[in-house]
Protein backbone atom coordinates (compact mmCIF):
# COMPACT_ATOMS: atom_id res chain seq x y z
CA UNK A 1 0.00 0.00 0.00
CA UNK A 2 1.62 3.54 -0.90
CA UNK A 3 2.20 5.23 2.37
CA UNK A 4 0.28 8.33 1.06
CA UNK A 5 -3.12 6.29 0.79
CA UNK A 6 -2.18 5.00 4.35
CA UNK A 7 -1.79 7.97 5.83
CA UNK A 8 -4.99 9.26 4.43
CA UNK A 9 -6.98 5.80 5.73
CA UNK A 10 -5.57 6.47 9.10
CA UNK A 11 -6.35 10.29 9.73
CA UNK A 12 -9.69 9.22 8.42
CA UNK A 13 -10.06 6.43 10.61
CA UNK A 14 -8.61 9.27 13.59
CA UNK A 15 -11.44 11.54 12.63
CA UNK A 16 -14.11 9.33 12.53
CA UNK A 17 -13.31 7.96 15.80
CA UNK A 18 -13.04 11.39 17.43
CA UNK A 19 -16.62 12.51 15.96
CA UNK A 20 -18.25 9.68 17.54
CA UNK A 21 -16.24 10.10 20.77
CA UNK A 22 -17.86 13.80 20.85
CA UNK A 23 -21.22 12.67 19.57
CA UNK A 24 -21.15 10.17 22.58
CA UNK A 25 -20.39 12.71 25.06
CA UNK A 26 -22.47 15.27 23.90
CA UNK A 27 -25.60 12.80 24.04
CA UNK A 28 -24.46 11.61 27.88
CA UNK A 29 -24.55 15.69 28.55
CA UNK A 30 -28.05 16.06 26.88
CA UNK A 31 -29.06 13.35 28.81
CA UNK A 32 -27.64 14.58 32.08
CA UNK A 33 -29.56 17.91 31.30
CA UNK A 34 -32.96 15.58 30.54
CA UNK A 35 -32.82 14.13 33.38
CA UNK A 36 -32.36 16.96 35.85
CA UNK A 37 -34.91 19.48 33.84
CA UNK A 38 -37.74 16.58 33.65
CA UNK A 39 -36.77 16.34 38.03
CA UNK A 40 -37.41 20.24 37.96
CA UNK A 41 -40.83 20.04 36.02
CA UNK A 42 -41.79 17.05 38.24
CA UNK A 43 -41.41 18.82 41.24
CA UNK A 44 -43.44 21.90 39.38
CA UNK A 45 -46.22 19.46 38.75
CA UNK A 46 -47.36 18.22 41.96
CA UNK A 47 -46.85 21.69 43.43
CA UNK A 48 -50.09 22.37 40.47
CA UNK A 49 -51.74 19.15 41.88
CA UNK A 50 -51.40 19.93 45.35
CA UNK A 51 -52.99 23.52 44.72
CA UNK A 52 -55.65 21.78 42.34
CA UNK A 53 -56.69 19.03 45.53
CA UNK A 54 -57.22 21.88 47.90
CA UNK A 55 -59.26 23.82 45.32
CA UNK A 56 -61.04 20.56 44.40
CA UNK A 57 -61.88 20.45 48.54
CA UNK A 58 -62.97 24.12 48.85
CA UNK A 59 -65.04 23.45 45.79
CA UNK A 60 -66.86 20.19 47.68
CA UNK A 61 -67.10 22.07 51.15
CA UNK A 62 -68.76 24.93 49.09
CA UNK A 63 -71.03 22.95 47.29
CA UNK A 64 -72.48 20.38 50.19
CA UNK A 65 -72.83 24.09 52.04
CA UNK A 66 -75.22 25.11 49.13
CA UNK A 67 -76.93 21.19 49.09
CA UNK A 68 -77.67 21.70 53.21
CA UNK A 69 -78.83 25.09 52.49
CA UNK A 70 -81.36 24.64 50.34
Amino acid sequence: MDPAIASIIVALIGAVSGLLGLAVKEFRSMKNKNDADHGAVMLKLNKVQNSVDKVADRLDDHIDWHLDNK
